[in-house]
C-alpha cells in the first residue's frame, strides 16, 4: 500500500500524475530537485515552527521515526502530555505528523495547531498550499485514529510586527482559530483523499497527460517535460498573461506551437505582438518611442541594483517578517555619453544591519539630478522605502532616489522592443543573452537573486570558513556587478539601435578576468 503523507496529498491536489511518477518512477522525479534557494525557504518555515514551540511550555517532542514514532505518540497521549510536537499517526494508509497537539484538560480533548511561515492565513484553494486543506487532512487522519479533537488553529507570522529589542514571540506570531473553516472543507478533502489513494495505488503509469497542460508555464509540475514531450520548450503556455480559458481553448485544439495559432484566434495586443515576433524571427522595434525615452534621461546615469535578504524571523531592530536586509548594491555611473564607466560596489560582510552604511554610500555617490536606472524598479523603490522608514533621518534621501528612478525593463515589458529570443519575458536574464550574447550568468558562482540571498546568509554565518567567505564575496560582487553592467550594455545596445550618439561600449573587467 502507498503511504500518503500530508505533503504527498497536497502535491496530489496540484498534479496527481507528477506525484505518481515521484512515487513509482523516482528516477524521473530525482531529475527535478529543489534549488538551494527553495531549500532555504523550507528551512525558514522550519525556523518559524521552532520559534512557535516557545508558545507551548512543558511540551514533549516525538523524535523517533517510523513505527517507533507511532508508539512514542501513543505513550505521550496516554500520559496526557500538555503538548506534543510532531505527534505521528498512520491510519488506513494516511500519515499525519502534527506540528502541535495540545491537550485541553477542561474538555478532555486535543487541540490541533499547524505552523506556517507566512504573513497571513492562506485559504484561497489555488495553486499555493491551502492551510485549511492542510489541517483538514490531519483532522481526517486523527479522527480515523479515534482521537477526540477540540479546536484547530493556524499559527502564522504577524505582518504588522516590528522588532524592537528582543523577539516578542507572542507579538510575532498570530493564532487563527479555523475550526469552522476546516469542518466545512472536511467532506470534500476526505473525498479527495480517497481519490488520491486509488490513483496513487495504481501499479501501471496512468495513461495520458496531466492537468498542468492547461496552466501557464510557471504553474507546471516538475515532470511536465516527461509527461508532455510533444509540447515545445517555448509554447502557448508562455504567452504573456494568457487567461486560463484562452489557454484551454488552444490546448483542446492541440495547438502548442505559437506558429500554429490561427490568425483569427482572439489574443491581446501584447500576445499578438509576441506571436508575430516569433513567426517573423526578427525584432520588432519602436525606434521613435525608445529614442524619445532614452533621450529624456538626464545625466549622470546611475545603473543601480540591490541584493536583499528577507528572513521570516526579523534579525535586527526595525525589521518585521520578510522585510528586506539590503546587504549589497552595485552602481555603475556614466556621467556623460562619451564618459568613463565608474563602478561603486557595496557588500556587507557581517551579521549586522547595513542600512546606515547603504544610506551613507548612496548619499555620497548619487547626487541630486541625473537618472537612477533599475530593472523592475519597484524592487529598488520598495527597498528604498523600507530603509527610509527605518531611518527617518535618511527618509528624504531615499525619497529623492525613488524620484529619480527609471525602469529600463519597461521598454521591453511595454513592447517597444520585441524579440522572439525573449520568449515573452522581459526579465533581465532573458533580454541580456539576446542583445549582448557575449555576457552570461551561466558560468557564475551566483546566478540569480535567490542564490545571492542564500550565499550572503551563508557568508555571514560563523560556521563558514574564511576561505569560503572570500569565495562567496567574490561571487556576489561579480554577480551583482554584472546586473548593473548588463543594464548599461542593454542601454548601449538600444542607443546604437535607435541611432543616438554613444561611444564604444566599455567592457566589464571582472568577466574578462575569469
Amino acid at each position: 500500500m502507498v503511504i500518503i503523507s500530508k505533503t504527498t496529498f497536497l502535491s496530489f491536489l496540484h498534479c496527481p500524475k507528477n506525484v505518481w511518477l515521484k512515487i513509482h518512477r523516482p528516477e524521473i522525479g530525482e531529475k527535478f530537485h529543489l534549488s538551494e534557494f527553495e531549500k532555504h525557504i523550507l528551512e525558514q518555515g522550519n525556523e518559524v515552527e521552532a520559534y512557535a514551540r516557545n508558545l507551548f511550555p512543558g511540551a514533549v517532542h516525538v523524535v523517533a521515526t517510523g513505527d517507533d514514532a507511532l508508539q512514542e505518540t501513543v505513550r505521550f497521549m496516554a500520559s496526557k502530555a500538555p503538548t506534543i510536537f510532531q505527534a505521528t499517526f498512520l491510519v488506513d494508509g494516511f500519515l499525519a505528523k502534527n506540528d502541535m497537539l495540545s491537550y485541553d484538560k477542561v474538555n478532555d480533548c486535543w487541540d490541533l495547531y499547524e505552523v506556517k511561515g507566512t504573513n497571513s492565513l492562506k485559504e484561497d484553494g489555488g495553486e499555493s498550499r491551502d492551510h485549511i486543506d492542510d489541517l483538514a487532512f490531519q483532522v481526517s487522519v486523527l479522527r480515523r485514529a479515534n482521537i477526540k479533537l477540540g479546536r484547530y488553529f493556524v499559527i502564522h507570522l504577524n505582518k504588522e510586527y516590528v522588532r524592537s529589542g528582543g523577539l516578542d514571540i507572542n507579538a510575532l506570531l498570530v493564532k487563527d482559530d479555523v475550526t469552522d473553516k476546516v469542518g466545512a472543507r472536511l467532506p470534500e478533502v476526505e473525498a479527495q483523499m480517497a481519490l488520491a489513494q486509488e490513483y496513487l495505488s495504481q501499479e501501471n503509469e496512468p495513461v495520458g497527460g496531466c492537468e498542468c497542460v492547461y496552466k501557464s508555464r510557471k504553474k507546471h509540475c516538475s515532470t511536465f517535460q516527461y509527461i508532455h514531450p510533444h509540447v515545445p520548450e517555448y509554447s502557448v503556455h508562455d504567452l504573456s498573461r494568457i487567461h486560463k480559458t484562452k489557454l484551454e481553448l488552444l490546448v483542446e485544439r492541440s495547438i502548442f506551437n505559437l506558429n500554429d495559432i490561427p490568425e483569427d484566434f482572439e489574443l491581446s495586443d501584447k500576445q499578438k505582438n509576441q506571436v508575430y515576433a516569433h513567426r517573423l524571427q526578427k525584432p520588432i522595434i519602436s525606434t521613435g518611442e525608445i529614442k524619445k525615452q532614452l533621450g529624456s534621461l538626464a545625466y549622470p546615469l546611475y545603473f543601480f541594483d540591490y541584493e536583499a535578504f528577507g528572513p521570516a524571523i526579523p534579525v535586527f531592530n526595525g525589521y518585521g517578517p520578510y522585510k528586506r536586509i539590503p546587504f549589497q548594491f552595485s552602481l555603475h555611473i556614466l556621467r556623460k555619453p562619451d564618459g568613463d564607466l565608474e563602478h561603486v560596489e557595496f557588500l556587507h560582510n557581517n551579521l549586522s544591519d547595513p542600512s546606515e552604511e547603504v544610506a551613507r554610500l548612496l548619499e555620497q555617490h548619487i547626487k541630486p539630478g541625473g537618472t537612477v536606472i533599475a530593472w523592475y524598479k519597484s524592487f529598488e523603490a520598495g527597498v528604498n522605502k523600507e530603509i527610509g522608514l527605518r531611518l527617518p533621518s535618511h527618509t528624504a534621501l531615499f525619497d529623492r532616489i525613488n524620484g529619480m528612478l527609471y525602469d529600463l525593463m519597461e521598454i521591453f515589458s511595454d513592447q517597444h522592443y520585441i524579440h522572439h529570443g525573449f520568449k515573452g519575458s522581459a526579465s533581465l536574464k532573458k533580454v541580456l543573452p539576446t542583445l549582448a550574447p557575449e555576457l552570461s550568468y551561466e558560468s557564475l558562482g551566483v546566478r540569480d537573486g535567490g542564490q545571492a540571498a542564500d550565499a550572503w546568509w551563508k557568508m555571514v554565518s560563523p560556521a563558514t570558513t574564511p576561505r569560503e567567505k572570500a569565495q562567496i564575496s567574490k561571487d556576489l560582487k561579480i554577480y551583482c556587478g554584472l546586473d548593473t553592467y548588463a543594464m548599461y550594455a542593454i542601454w548601449h545596445c538600444l542607443q546604437e539601435e535607435v541611432g543616438n550618439p554613444v561611444s564604444k561600449r566599455i567592457p566589464y573587467p571582472p568577466l574578462l578576468k575569469r
